[in-house]
């Protein structure tokens, strides 16, 4: 072989070389830029559940009893406008509204109780909430707090006659994301294959 033909041959594969290299070099970025892609929206759903976890714990009380209303509201309670409203002369009641069947149209009672807490809400917080909803005859209670709930607590809640619900802190911010309330859904964008290639001929 001549040398110039040597030498063209050489430059060929160090050409291919360098093209192979391009290429895996810019598969990996996409494949970077999409996991880093990833990872941070899985950090902005995190991140947003952290953010209405801390807004709701700096309500006041009174706020806060408003959002869980709400929210129940959103559930599809009807809510009273009379009962659990006022801060006085509710028996520990935070809500009080109705519920109707859509098969056979039966209306039941829907108590509500909100607490923003620190701590775990404990067994005797649910005895007081079963005796408010003897008072008004509720059938259903929906208890929400923006902790959890102790062991005791959730036993308790299961036994009588009365339905309770407990709505903890992750269940509140899983139902203000099914509700959208007060939250608005940001999107994102995935780059196309046009910023992945190597010339201008993918088309749109």
């Amino acid at each position: 072989m001549k040398l110039d033909e040597h030498f063209a041959s050489d430059i060929q594969q160090k050409a291919i070389q360098f093209w192979k290299n391009e290429k895996k070099s810019k598969q990996f970025f996409k494949l970077s830029f999409e996991k880093e892609l990833k990872h941070s929206l899985d950090d902005s759903k995190e991140n947003w559940r952290v953010e209405l976890t801390r807004a709701l714990k700096s309500m006041s009380p009174q706020k806060f009893e408003t959002f869980a209303r709400g929210l129940v509201k959103e559930m599809g309670v009807k809510l009273d406008e009379k009962i659990g409203v006022s801060y006085t002369n509710d028996c520990g009641l935070d809500g009080f509204g109705y519920i109707t069947s859509t098969d056979d149209f039966r209306t039941n009672r829907v108590a509500i109780q909100a607490k923003r807490w620190e701590n775990n809400v404990p067994s005797p917080e649910i005895d007081k909430f079963c005796g408010a909803m003897d008072k008004y005859n509720a059938e259903y209670g929906i208890f929400i707090t923006t902790s959890d709930f102790s062991r005791s607590a959730i036993e308790a809640a299961r036994q009588g006659t009365r339905v309770i619900t407990l709505i903890n802190g992750e269940d509140i911010a899983d139902l203000v994301a099914k509700y959208k309330l007060h939250v608005r859904e940001v999107t994102t964008y995935e780059l196309g294959d046009f910023y992945h290639t190597e010339d201008y001929t993918v088309k749109r």
